[in-house]
């Protein structure tokens, strides 16, 4: 089948696509995606949201903005209303915290089920992202006693005060002016530091609905590592089965006690981590993949 991925509001914040450090979680869907349909012998294509050089990379062809339109069997349209390219069948995977302006798809999919029914569709489908489970296959051993936060610090402000009642804290991402500053990695070295961290910290108190999925839960809980989340956005929806789910608001007091209290005690520590692993079973990239497909009806 010949499939392609166009990205509209998915801005090029992150430098090259392929080098960037740590990119964002919309922009790695797509590119994920393309590369997971791409080894299952799909011929994908997908259109840059800027200028860039055309490229064969990951068994996927990528083009530019300036591009002539193209012709698909599945065209998903990644928060794009431009409609440069024609689809047999068009699917709007919708990313953004706004509603759609534009209905006119054969389908719409969401990141979660919290996403679609906050966006008015709540009978739409939702699919969210995925991982490669061989990155997680071997086990590290662990550093005792880190603590990490691997998403944007602007969704989550209270992790440095959270963070700094630890010894071993470390805030992995692109850092955001005005707040403390945050350690950007590369692919590896994320997933190197997912797998020797003994928690994970996601205190999400957003200012408007923002989290709809979240990278930084599902890898971490490949990983084997206990993941503490806000009770906010998709939280509940998507992870509270193998999370410890705090209330909002975020009190920095509960949180401390909270990772403490997974820090001291292997046998709800095993617990957690075993739960997780459990989780992200589901999500590798060759089933998510084909959920999509699904999902859009092809």
């Amino acid at each position: 089948m010949r499939i392609g991925l166009s990205c509209g509001w998915l801005e090029n914040y992150w430098g090259d696509w392929f080098t960037a450090k740590q990119y964002g979680g919309s922009e790695h869907i797509a590119i994920e995606l393309a590369a997971e349909l791409a080894a299952q012998g799909h011929e994908v294509t997908v259109r840059f949201p800027y200028e860039h050089g055309e490229m064969v990379a990951r068994g996927v062809r990528w083009i530019p903005l300036s591009a002539e339109s193209q012709r698909y069997d599945l065209l998903f349209c990644f928060d794009d209303f431009a409609r440069r390219d024609h689809g047999e069948r068009v699917a709007l995977v919708a990313c953004r915290s706004d509603p759609p302006p534009e209905q006119n798809f054969d389908q719409m999919i969401f990141l979660s089920r919290h996403h679609a029914r906050l966006m008015g569709y709540p009978e739409c489908p939702s699919v969210g992202g995925g991982l490669n489970l061989r990155d997680y296959r071997h086990a590290l051993r662990r550093a005792p006693g880190l603590v990490i936060c691997t998403t944007s610090p602007d969704r989550c402000r209270a992790a440095f005060d959270i963070g700094a009642c630890f010894c071993k804290f470390v805030f992995s991402y692109k850092p955001v002016p005005g707040l403390p500053p945050t350690k950007p990695v590369t692919r590896e070295e994320l997933v190197r530091l997912q797998k020797r961290a003994q928690a994970l910290i996601y205190p999400l108190d957003p200012r408007r609905p923002s989290d709809f999925f979240s990278m930084a839960v599902l890898e971490s809980m490949a990983a084997g590592t206990p993941v503490i989340v806000s009770a906010a956005d998709s939280m509940p929806d998507l992870w509270a089965e193998a999370a410890l789910t705090i209330p909002l608001p975020v009190r920095i007091s509960k949180w401390v006690e909270t990772v403490e209290d997974l820090l001291a005690r292997k046998t709800l520590w095993s617990r957690y981590s075993a739960l997780g692993r459990a989780l992200a079973q589901r999500y590798d990239w060759s089933a998510v993949a084909r959920r999509y497909l699904a999902a859009a009806g092809a």
